[in-house]
């Protein structure tokens, strides 16, 4: 009877879980489920009393928070007036806007935080973090076009095909592929103003660039022959 009325709790807490945004990959929701139902076996293999004051204090989440203030691995969030201390540790999971993994040293003052996560205090005014999503960090790998504006040092300026988003600044190194149209290898001096090029690369929607580039392929390189005239 323990056993099962244990077992009906911890479902009843995973199911509670469904205030993570829409947008969040399965995966994830599986994770932090993972991560509650760990947490219960441990209470209740210890000390029953320990559980029932564990579902007590219940399930925490903030949506859409400021971050105010960062000490070690201790987070201070404010939300609709009230500033709540955000715990985390080794278990705790931070994430990108577009879902990507984060760090907590990406985290600047005046973030958009989601927290999901437990309760420490009966004020409900801690939580012991098991989620923490920057919606501030949107960093996202993917494919970009567009044609080269301006040279740098690191790398270069270019336009994209999507004419609402700005210039991209994108920065190369030792590590990035650089290749032909015919998928030949060539150098990064071969990228000229006026070429047009795909970048394999981490986008930053915040700060406009393109870093930890791949691959680069420039389609106007090799230089293609002019026809020659008809007499």
């Amino acid at each position: 009877m323990i056993k099962t009325q244990f077992f009906s709790l911890a479902a009843a807490a995973v199911l509670g879980l469904s205030i993570v945004p829409q947008v969040a990959a399965e995966n994830m929701r599986t994770d932090v489920r993972k991560e509650i139902k760990e947490d219960l076996r441990e209470k209740a293999g210890s000390r029953p009393g320990i559980l029932r004051e564990f579902l007590k204090r219940g399930r925490a989440a903030i949506g859409s928070g400021k971050l105010t203030a960062k000490n070690g691995t201790t987070l201070t969030v404010e939300k609709d007036g009230k500033s709540y201390v955000v715990v985390t540790d080794s278990n705790t999971q931070f994430r990108r806007r577009f879902w990507g993994k984060a760090t907590l040293d990406e985290m600047q003052l005046g973030d958009i935080l989601n927290v999901i996560g437990l309760w420490a205090d009966d004020a409900k005014t801690t939580i012991n973090a098991k989620l923490v999503r920057d919606a501030s960090i949107e960093k996202r790998f993917g494919v970009f076009v567009g044609v080269v504006k301006s040279l740098t040092t690191s790398g270069w300026v270019m336009s994209t095909v999507n004419e609402k988003r700005p210039d991209e600044t994108v920065v190369v190194s030792s590590l990035t592929k650089f290749v032909n149209r015919k998928e030949e290898a060539i150098g990064q001096t071969d990228i000229v103003v006026g070429h047009r090029v795909r970048v394999k690369g981490l986008w930053d929607r915040a700060n406009n660039t393109v870093t930890e580039v791949t691959h680069v392929k420039d389609f106007n390189s090799p230089v293609k022959p002019s026809p020659t005239p008809k007499t």
